[in-house]
C-alpha cells in the first residue's frame, strides 16, 4: 500500500538529492521548463487506446530540499534532472492509472515547491509557489495549442497539484475551456469563501454529473484537520456526491485503490469506510479504519494522526472512477 511506499520514497529522495540539511544563504531556482520538450511530460509505461476526452494532471508534493554541487539549497524540483523525474514517475503513474479508464493523461514536470516549503509562513509558501504556478500555466497553455484538438477535459490534482487546480480555474482558463471542462478534481486542498464568492469557475459540483469543482479533505476526527487546509469551504462527499452531513455507509464505498511502485499496479481493497461530512471543518469524517496504520511521521506536523491527506485519491477511487464515467457520459 501507498503508505509502506512513502517511507520507501522519503529514504530514496534523502539519498537521491543528497540532503544533509538543508540551510543556506544563496537559495537557486531550477531553469524554467520548455514544454515542447517531451522528456517534460510524463508518458504512461501503458498508454491506452485514445479516449474522447483527456485528464490535465497536476502532481503533488514528491519533491524535499536538496542541494546542488556547490552545496546551494534547492527547494524546488528541477523537471530537467532526469534523476528527480524517475523519482516521480511512480506518482505518475498512479494518476494514469486512475483516470486512464475515462481518459488521456497529460502531466507536466514542474518546478514544484518541496516538502519543506510548506513549513514556511504562509508568504513564503506564495513566493515559492508562483515559479510552480508559472509552468503549471505554461504546460496548460501547451497542452491546449498542441495536445486537447478541442476535446472535453478535466483538470485534476493532489495536494499542491490541487492549489495549482484552483489557481488554474481562478486566473487560467477562457469561458470557452470552461464550457468543455467536465470537472475540475480538487484532491486535499482547500477552497475558502472568500475564493467561492470572487471566482465563479469554482463552482462546486451538486450532483453526480453536473459539471465543477469536487473538493475534498478526509480526517476521522475534528482536531486532525491540517492547518493548511482551516479555512476551507467546499467538500462533496464522493460515496454519494450530497454535499450535506448526510452519513454514506460503506456499502456505498466500491472500494480503494492502493498503489504499489514495485509492480506498476494497484491492490484492490473494498475498505470498510463508512463517510459524512463534518459542517463545522468541511471535511469528510470517516470510519472504519486504524489510524495508527495511516500515520506518516514524517510528515506529521503538517497531516496529524487522522488526517488521511495522503490517501485522498486512493479511499475512493472506485468510486471515482465510476462517477466520472458517469460525469462524461452526461457534458461531453
Amino acid at each position: 500500500m501507498r503508505l509502506k511506499s512513502l517511507f520507501v520514497s522519503l529514504g530514496i529522495v534523502l539519498t537521491l538529492f543528497g540532503l544533509q540539511g538543508c540551510s543556506s544563504s544563496s537559495p537557486v531556482i531550477p531553469e524554467e521548463p520548455d514544454y515542447a520538450d517531451t522528456q517534460l511530460w510524463y508518458q504512461p509505461i501503458n498508454r491506452t487506446a485514445e479516449k474522447d476526452v483527456d485528464v490535465f494532471y497536476i502532481i503533488s508534493t514528491c519533491s524535499f530540499d536538496w542541494k546542488t554541487e556547490k552545496g546551494e539549497v534547492c527547494h524546488f524540483m528541477n523537471p530537467t534532472d532526469s534523476a528527480q523525474r524517475a523519482y516521480m514517475n511512480p506518482y505518475m503513474e498512479e494518476g494514469n492509472l486512475l483516470f486512464a479508464p475515462e481518459c488521456n493523461f497529460y502531466a507536466p514536470y514542474y518546478r514544484q515547491i518541496s516538502m519543506e516549503s510548506w513549513y514556511e509562513d504562509s508568504a513564503e509558501i506564495e513566493n515559492r509557489f508562483a515559479y510552480a504556478m508559472k509552468d503549471v500555466v505554461k504546460a496548460f497553455r501547451y497542452y491546449m495549442e498542441h495536445f486537447n484538438n478541442g476535446k472535453p477535459f478535466v483538470l485534476a490534482g493532489h495536494s499542491q497539484g490541487g492549489k495549482a487546480v484552483i489557481e488554474l480555474l481562478k486566473h487560467t482558463l477562457t469561458p470557452e475551456e470552461y464550457e468543455r471542462m467536465i470537472a475540475a478534481y480538487v484532491f486535499g486542498y482547500s477552497i475558502t469563501q472568500e475564493e467561492l464568492d470572487t471566482y465563479p469557475m469554482l463552482k462546486p459540483v451538486e450532483n453526480t454529473t453536473d459539471c465543477g469543482v469536487i473538493c475534498f479533505n478526509t480526517i476521522s476526527r475534528p482536531d486532525a484537520v491540517s492547518s493548511l487546509f482551516r479555512n476551507n469551504v467546499v467538500c462533496v462527499n464522493p460515496l454519494s456526491w450530497t454535499t450535506d452531513n448526510t452519513y454514506a455507509p460503506a456499502t456505498e464505498n466500491r472500494g480503494s485503490l492502493f498503489f504499489k511502485p514495485e509492480t506498476i499496479s494497484f491492490d484492490t481493497l473494498v475498505q470498510q469506510v463508512g463517510v459524512r461530512i463534518d459542517e463545522p471543518t468541511h471535511c469528510l469524517m470517516i470510519d472504519g479504519l486504524n489510524d495508527t496504520l495511516y500515520y506518516v511521521d514524517a510528515v506529521g506536523k503538517l497531516f496529524p494522526m487522522g488526517n488521511y491527506h495522503l490517501y485522498e485519491q486512493n479511499l475512493y477511487a472506485l468510486n471515482l472512477q465510476y462517477n466520472l464515467a458517469r460525469r462524461i457520459a452526461a457534458n461531453k
